[in-house]
């Protein structure tokens, strides 16, 4: 199954794509979030891409990156999506992916971008734990 894996910001989405039968993620895209048309140009995506799922990393450590109010943000994206997209919405926890997506880009010269990259690392986590189950 395809996965569109989404790291949200206020000002960026990460975007990563992910498959189920390889378990491999890989960065795709940054977009600009302009609320308003973030979950039309997402289900253009979707569509043309063929995408199964989607994976939307959640801030669940209470870090000095992310506070209460970025976890509110985005549960309220995620039920925005559930409400217009026919296909399942997962949370994955992305504590973490923002450091590990500049260390990429760091040590490892990874030449995506840190949102995206960030996506990718959420997408990767999430078909690992299904891998799991």
């Amino acid at each position: 199954m395809r996965v569109l894996g989404i790291d949200y910001g206020d000002k960026k989405i990460g975007l990563a794509f992910g498959d189920t039968d390889v378990r491999v993620a890989v960065p795709l895209d940054v977009i600009s979030n302009h609320v308003e048309e973030i979950i039309s140009c997402l289900q253009k995506k979707i569509e043309t891409e063929s995408i199964d799922m989607v994976v939307v990393g959640v801030p669940l450590s209470q870090g000095g990156h992310h506070g209460t109010e970025q976890l509110e943000k985005t549960k309220r994206f995620i039920t925005r999506l559930r409400d217009v997209l026919t296909i399942p919405v997962y949370e994955e926890d992305e504590s973490f992916t923002t450091a590990e997506s500049i260390r990429l880009q760091r040590e490892e010269g990874a030449e995506a971008a840190e949102d995206a990259l960030a996506a990718m690392l959420i997408t990767q986590a999430f078909l690992n734990h299904s891998q799991e189950s």
